[in-house]
C-alpha cells in the first residue's frame, strides 16, 4: 500500500513538472497551404547615426497563413538567420511561442522601419502573448541572445531588400 502511494506522488510530481512547459502539437506533414515565404533578403540594422549593428539573412513571411505560423515547428536556425514578419498594414496582434521549439528575441518594428519594442528570450512552447501594447508595422525574430550580442536598442534602424 505505502509503495503504491509513493508510486502515485512520484507519478502526480513528474505530471506536474512537465505541464510547466506545453507540449508542441505534431509537427505537419507536408507543408501548411499557404505558408510560403520569400527567402534570403538581407536585413541589416543600424544605429540613428548609421552605425551597421548587425546583418541577417531573413526569410520574409509573404502570406496571412505564414505570418500566423511563423517558426513554428522549426527545430533550429543558424546564428544569422530570422523572419521578417510583414502583417500588411498596421498590427495590434500579439504573438506567442505555441508550437515553436528554439527560443526568440522578437523585435517589433514601427512603419518608418525604427525599432520600437525588443522582448528577448522568449520561451519555447509558451502560449503566454508577446506584445508592444501599441501599434506595430513589422515584427522581426532571431535566435534567443542576439538583441543583446548586437546590442540592439528602441529607435534602430531596420532595412531590408
Amino acid at each position: 500500500m505505502r509503495k503504491g502511494i509513493l508510486f502515485l506522488l512520484f507519478f502526480c510530481l513528474a505530471l506536474g513538472f512537465n505541464g510547466c512547459r506545453s507540449k508542441p502539437e505534431e509537427k505537419p506533414a507536408e507543408p501548411i497551404p499557404g505558408t510560403e515565404f520569400r527567402k534570403d533578403a538581407t536585413l541589416t540594422i543600424t544605429s540613428p547615426t548609421g552605425d551597421i549593428k548587425a546583418v541577417y539573412e531573413i526569410e520574409i513571411a509573404a502570406t496571412e497563413a505564414a505570418c500566423t505560423q511563423g517558426l513554428m515547428y522549426r527545430e533550429s536556425m543558424a546564428e544569422n538567420r530570422g523572419m521578417l514578419f510583414d502583417p500588411r498594414g498596421p498590427s495590434e496582434t500579439p504573438f506567442w511561442m505555441k508550437n515553436t521549439y528554439i527560443p526568440l528575441d522578437i523585435i517589433f518594428i514601427d512603419e518608418s522601419r525604427k525599432i520600437i519594442y525588443i522582448t528577448e528570450n522568449n520561451t519555447p512552447f509558451s502560449e503566454d502573448t508577446i506584445s508592444p501594447n501599441g501599434i506595430y508595422r513589422y515584427v522581426l525574430e532571431l535566435n534567443a541572445g542576439q538583441a543583446a550580442k548586437h546590442n540592439l536598442k528602441i529607435g534602430d534602424l531596420v532595412q531590408w531588400e
